[in-house]
């Protein structure tokens, strides 16, 4: 099994390019096995198109980007185009041989163009070679894989229709212009000898006889060969040599009906729903049915041949205009919303109260649940007497629930605040969760890694924005987990569009677990008992959400000058500045403080914010200078009196 794995690689090689080493046994028959000049084998390479993003092989099973063509056995080159490019015109092709096709003949044509072919779903094009424009030309340009070894006939204003599937190919009768032609010549016992070479001295009458039998049939490619165990001839494996491209169908009747349905929903006003005109939730279902056929047509219809594609084409818009027709008739009944008005009077009142009273510290209420509360305020002040009764109660029981939470979450205890320098990430955490060494590490993950690469693999197509962060606390050298609910402050990079931000767990193999997060002024919170790798991930911002988080960061900047919430993290220190004006013991200060503070990290040093260690340094020094002052003064009175 090993020497034929290696006999079958070594002829693959020897007989596309390279010199063999016996030695000739015809003048007219060039033999598996010969060596000599000029007697390689005459092998086509396949066909190219010429696209606006470059010259691409077509699809086949054979790897054409190497010096020497191998049979692969999986498909390589381009699968699908569209029917025409860009700017309406048509495709220029080549087809590629490994050498000089006959152009020396006076009728160059009939060794060359007559010998190149296509199918257009599965019926031969019978006028193919009057679109090849030229005789073969070197085409050390027009090889993609730039080792300019091949030769090109040269095909243009060849026309593809939409949703069709053209095959290219070549036919034996083709010839190089050594001489060797692509028909094998066989001996008196029908055992293959080799590649037929038309010399000086004419072929025979067999050979003649077999040339014009198979000159106009498909060639095929020799994927491997064998000598006969009786010394005498070859056996040859050939496959199928063809060149496959497919274009898009044509999706313009279905772009028809998307576009009136579009139109109708664009037509539709807040005024129109409150007034009862359309029924709000007809509307929401012509909007989840549009998006969703449309998602169908791009990723399923379009790779259709054309005559599926219609017949795909006319369901999804029987379907589409059924929904349409009930959007445009049926007329809303009027739901019952007092208890809607009453939770949401209430929603307003303790929203309130709990948005000028967010932080950290005893008493304050947590972010999280009041940016929720927010949201279920919003979603409520949009539903009127014509939104559907179960969507009414729906939101009544969830205004209330997202009530009760910001009134659990008031803080009941004191909080410890972490803080990354280099991620900007703060993590807030019940004082007696963490030991008072704990020190928060943040790392982002590099792009290149493979822990990133295995994430970004389960993100959606949509969401090609991402950053891979771990987050951990450590104790020493120990990794340790908080005993309680901790609170994660991320900020949401500039790149990622805010409107569809989001976070994940990772686990095992990339695997992805969204986290339940609310996001507010650029930055996604969310709250977790066990800190591990997370991915903040979302669609690419454009330029306009790029200055509006730029505007919004300077608003937040110029706001926290009249800030007066103890949460303002970032004002913290002047706060605690002007706390020192009254009076303390500057040690039991010290001590709470220590007890209490954030620690920070870097991704290459992490140490404790040098401004708090300053700020302790000051209390320190003020309270030697007050004691030193006070010792002076006793001393001249003592010396007074």
């Amino acid at each position: 099994m090993r020497r034929a794995s290696r006999v079958t690689g070594i002829i693959l090689i020897l007989m596309l390019f390279f010199g063999l080493t016996a030695g000739a046994v015809s003048a007219d028959v060039w033999e598996f096995g010969t060596s000599g000049t000029g007697h390689n084998p005459f092998t086509p390479r396949g066909y190219l198109v010429d696209t606006e993003k470059g010259q691409h092989w077509l699809s086949s099973t054979f790897n054409n980007s190497g010096p020497v063509v191998k049979y692969s056995g999986v498909k390589n080159g381009v699968d699908y185009l569209d029917a025409k490019k860009s700017d309406g015109s048509n495709y220029t092709f080549y087809a590629m041989t490994d050498r000089n096709p006959w152009t020396s003949k006076t009728d160059w044509i009939a060794y060359g163009k007559l010998y190149l072919f296509a199918y257009k779903n599965g019926t031969r094009v019978s006028n193919f070679t009057d679109y090849v424009k030229t005789p073969a030309v070197r085409a050390d340009k027009v090889d993609p894989s730039g080792n300019g070894t091949c030769w090109a006939f040269k095909i243009e204003d060849f026309e593809l229709e939409p949703g069709c599937l053209y095959e290219f190919g070549f036919l034996r009768g083709m010839q190089a212009n050594n001489g060797i032609t692509l028909v094998l010549a066989e001996d008196e016992e029908g055992n293959c000898t080799g590649y037929i070479q038309q010399t000086s001295e004419g072929l025979t009458s067999a050979e003649k006889k077999k040339y014009n039998e198979e000159k106009n049939q498909e060639y095929e490619f020799i994927s491997s060969w064998q000598k006969n165990s009786n010394g005498k001839g070859y056996t040859v494996n050939r496959v199928p040599m063809r060149f496959t491209v497919q274009t898009y169908a044509d999706l313009s009747k279905w772009e028809t009906a998307a576009d009136k349905a579009q139109d109708f929903l664009d037509s539709v006003t807040d005024k129109d729903l409150k007034n009862g005109k359309y029924k709000r939730e007809n509307i929401k279902q012509l909007r989840l049915l549009l998006k969703d056929l449309n998602k169908k047509a791009e990723d399923e219809v379009k790779f259709l041949l054309q005559d599926k594609a219609n017949i795909k084409i006319k369901a999804m818009i029987k379907e589409l205009n059924a929904m349409l027709e009930i959007a445009k008739s049926e007329k809303p009944a009027e739901a019952n919303i007092k208890k809607l008005e009453a939770a949401l009077k209430e929603a307003r009142e303790l929203y309130a109260k709990a948005s000028v009273n967010v932080g950290t510290d005893v008493g304050q209420y947590g972010r999280i649940e009041v940016e929720n509360l927010k949201e279920e305020i919003d979603r409520a002040k949009e539903m009127d007497k014509y939104t559907a009764q179960n969507e009414i109660n729906d939101e009544v029981e969830a205004l209330e629930y997202a009530m009760t939470e910001v009134k659990a979450s008031m803080v009941q205890k004191e909080q410890m605040v972490f803080y990354d320098k280099v991620t900007g990430i703060y993590v807030i955490a019940p004082v007696d969760s963490l030991p008072e060494d704990a020190k928060l590490f943040v790392r982002v993950m590099g792009t290149e890694t493979e822990d990133y690469k295995a994430a970004k693999k389960n993100l959606s197509k949509n969401e090609t924005e991402a950053i891979f962060y771990r987050i951990q606390f450590y104790q020493g050298d120990r990794k340790i987990q908080p005993t309680e609910k901790v609170e994660v402050q991320m900020p949401i990079d500039d790149d990622i569009s805010q409107k569809s931000s989001a976070v994940y767990s990772v686990g095992s193999g990339g695997s992805l677990t969204k986290v339940d997060s609310t996001k507010a002024n650029g930055t996604q919170f969310f709250k977790t008992k066990k800190l591990t790798a997370f991915v903040l991930a979302g669609s690419a911002a454009t330029e306009e959400e790029k200055a509006q988080a730029r505007g919004e960061r300077m608003k937040a900047l110029m706001a926290q000058k009249k800030d007066k919430d103890d949460d303002n993290k970032t004002n913290q220190l002047e706060k605690d500045k002007k706390k020192k004006e009254e009076y303390k013991d500057p040690l039991n200060k010290l001590l709470k403080r220590s007890a209490s503070t954030a620690t920070f990290s870097g991704d290459v040093r992490k140490e404790t914010d040098p401004l708090y260690l300053i700020a302790a340094a000051v209390v320190l020094a003020v309270a030697a200078i007050a004691l030193g002052i006070r010792g002076l003064r006793e001393s001249r009175k003592k010396r007074t009196l």
